[in-house]
């Protein structure tokens, strides 16, 4: 985000500029003195703190400020204990984290009009290739208006 800091402060000005993905860590936003998660107050996660830091901003905050009434679990929504696999099979049934690590950052002219977490299946411990989501992951999906 250093690096292209520049760039970005520039291109924003008139272009809106995206950056999204699955960045495998949760948000500061999320993480707060007053949403504790898993014994922890605020966290200053990296992966959500350097964009922030950049001039970007969580659309998914933007849109739903408060990280208690709505969480907006990304992974794993789908799968609420882990099912095996990655070399990893004796913890088999164990809870599977419930965290926001989906994310459509922003900058320049645009205004959220909206933006959700969204998944949908209905997969199995016993089955889970039911599933009809492609993915482990939820989606985020963000309306935005160009300004």
């Amino acid at each position: 985000m250093r690096v292209v800091r520049p760039a970005l402060r520039a291109a924003s000005t008139t272009t809106p500029v995206l950056l999204t993905g699955d960045f495998n860590a949760p948000s500061h936003l999320d993480w707060t003195a007053t949403n504790s998660r898993c014994g922890y107050g605020a966290v200053a996660w990296p992966t959500s703190t350097a964009p922030a830091n950049a001039g970007m901003v969580d659309s998914y905050r933007q849109a739903r400020p408060d990280p208690a009434r709505d969480p907006g679990n990304t992974w794993s929504p789908v799968y609420k204990t882990f099912t095996g696999g990655y070399g990893y099979d004796s913890h088999r049934g164990d809870p599977e984290p419930q965290d926001r690590i989906d994310f459509i950052h922003y900058r320049g002219p645009l205004t959220v009009l909206s933006s959700d977490a969204l998944w949908t299946g209905n997969p199995s411990q016993s089955n889970p290739s039911a599933n009809a989501w492609s993915s482990d992951h939820a989606a985020v999906l963000t309306t935005f208006r160009v300004n």
